[in-house]
């Protein structure tokens, strides 16, 4: 599998690629080609060009969750010409209206008109994209340092209720070493994720995780969480996006901790 970062929080001096506090991931295995999440704007969209990358002939468009640093660029990606209708895969609750302290976070293109130019596969379930590749789904809250917490509110059905971001998921490659694993924020947990995604596959050994871990500051969740991923012995570790550079520091005392920017590419047997 080959992995390309089109969006990303950082970007690296002396590569003019733009940056913005989002993610957009591009990914490519087994003869077929993935979008993951679509940044904040149509950013990605310009860096992608500036890559050589064709958003179009994406086999599917994969989402992480709902919030709009993930799902803004939506509405420009809607303005591309796709020569085949791809899929498009969420989670149900992905495309319902979120808002936080009065404001809206949640995608700005409804379902209806995500319709007009993709097959919707909005489910709760994993779904295998090729033999080795697979979007989780709904992800468990299995590890007791890593319980829901809600951000704001999801409106379902015409009342709101605390959004506890159940729609939450990431991806999984079982590659020759083990697997990797590609997140947006990880607001399931990342250790939620990396225990779902052992699970489903049956593979023990994970050779690397890259994405936002949603962590800010050294508190006790982080700490558990830096203690399961050295238990855990992973040799590549790429937190990004919504990781603090306080938890990346803690981290990389204790685990190989990667730098990754706007451009970089990762390359997983």
């Amino acid at each position: 599998m080959k992995l390309k970062i089109l969006m990303d929080n950082h970007t690296e001096i002396d590569v003019y690629y733009l940056g913005e506090p989002a993610v957009s991931y591009w990914l490519e295995t087994e003869g077929k080609a993935f979008l993951f999440d679509a940044g904040y704007s149509d950013a990605f969209l310009k860096n992608a060009k500036d890559m050589g990358i064709d958003v179009t002939v994406a086999e599917a468009i994969l989402l992480s969750h709902s919030h709009n640093d993930h799902t803004g660029g939506l509405r420009p990606l809607l303005e591309q010409t796709f020569g085949n209708k791809p899929l498009f895969i969420a989670h149900p609750d992905a495309l319902l209206p979120h808002d936080w302290n009065g404001m809206d976070i949640g995608s700005p293109v409804s379902e209806a008109e995500l319709a007009e130019s993709f097959e919707l596969k909005l489910t709760k379930e994993p779904v295998w994209l090729t033999e080795k590749f697979l979007w989780l789904g709904e992800i468990p809250r299995v590890m007791d340092f890593e319980p829901a917490y809600a951000i704001g509110t999801v409106e379902r059905g015409g009342e709101k209720e605390a959004d506890y971001m159940a729609d939450d998921t990431a991806l999984a490659y079982v590659g020759e070493d083990g697997l990797s694993i590609i997140t947006g924020c990880s607001h399931a947990g990342i250790c939620n994720i990396i225990a779902y995604a052992k699970k489903l596959t049956g593979v023990e050994k994970v050779q690397s995780v890259l994405g936002g871990f949603h962590l800010f500051e050294l508190d006790e969740r982080a700490e558990a969480t830096i203690a399961f991923l050295k238990q855990e012995g992973i040799p590549e570790l790429y937190p990004c996006h919504c990781t603090s550079f306080a938890v990346r520091a803690a981290l990389h005392g204790e685990c190989p901790v990667g730098e990754v920017a706007v451009g970089t590419e990762l390359e997983w047997k």
